[in-house]
Parts: structure tokens; sequence; C-alpha cells
């Protein structure tokens, strides 16, 4: 029987970090963080309390405990690639969106810029965006 690598605290928290395509600075604002505390539970320097560790499950829609289960000696067979999500893509328009930020690495870094933005702020360029979408529609009907 084939032992199962069993991933630290630490590699997951990078390894979710690495799958957003996230700089450490990108969740540290995410989190109210400084970006050393990041660096520090990514290199197994420092262990995130039970409450940080509920705020990464839910900044990554991810169950607990796939973080939780090592602070509690738990079941750790958890194998990669499947991080237990929380959100189903049972909506065809996340379906599409999904996607789409998959295609568009790019447009994903700039939404989570949008979503780090100040109320006001993130309002005025997502009206912004969809009068730019509505716009090309209106252009693309008319040919």
């Amino acid at each position: 029987m084939m032992a199962v690598k069993r991933m630290s605290l630490a590699e997951k928290l990078k390894k979710l970090r690495d799958r957003q395509n996230w700089s450490q600075d990108t969740l540290a604002s995410m989190m109210n963080l400084h970006r050393s505390t990041i660096s520090r539970f990514e290199n197994g320097r420092s262990v995130p309390t039970y409450q940080t560790l509920l705020q990464f499950a839910e900044i990554f829609k991810i169950d607990k405990d796939y973080l939780l289960g090592e602070l509690n000696q738990g079941d750790f067979s958890q194998v990669e690639p499947g991080f237990l999500t929380k959100e189903t893509l049972e909506n065809p328009d996340l379906a599409i969106i999904y996607e789409l930020l998959q295609k568009e690495p790019e447009l994903k870094k700039a939404l989570v810029e949008l979503h780090l933005m100040a109320p006001k702020r993130r309002a005025f360029y997502a009206d912004m965006i969809a009068s730019l979408v509505r716009a090309n529609k209106r252009h693309r009907d008319k040919i």
C-alpha cells in the first residue's frame, strides 16, 4: 500500500493562495493582516489561530475542516487537487464566470483588486464595467 503524502498546513495555505494567483500582499489585505504574517504562516514559522483559519476557509471558499484537520489531529487523507469547495457551480451563470476567470487570469486579478476597494469606488468601477459591456452589446447588435 502506497503512503499518501500529507501536506502541512503551511503547504496547504501556500497552495491555496497560489491557486488563486494572489500575492501575499493581496491575501494579507483581504485578511487585514501584514504580508509578513502570511509569509510566516506559509513557511511554518507561525501557526494561525482558530479564527484566522476560519477566515482563510471563508476567503478561499473551502471547507474549514481541510485546514482545521491538522490542528485537531484529524483526517489528513485529503489528496490534491480536491479542495473541499463550499460553493457549487449549479448556477449556470457562476459556471460561466468561473470558466472565464480560469481563462483570463488578468481579469481575475483585477476583480480581486476591485473587491479590495472602498465600497463607493468599487460601485463606481462595477457600474463602469457594466456600462462597457452594455455598450459592446448594443454595438454588436447593430452589426
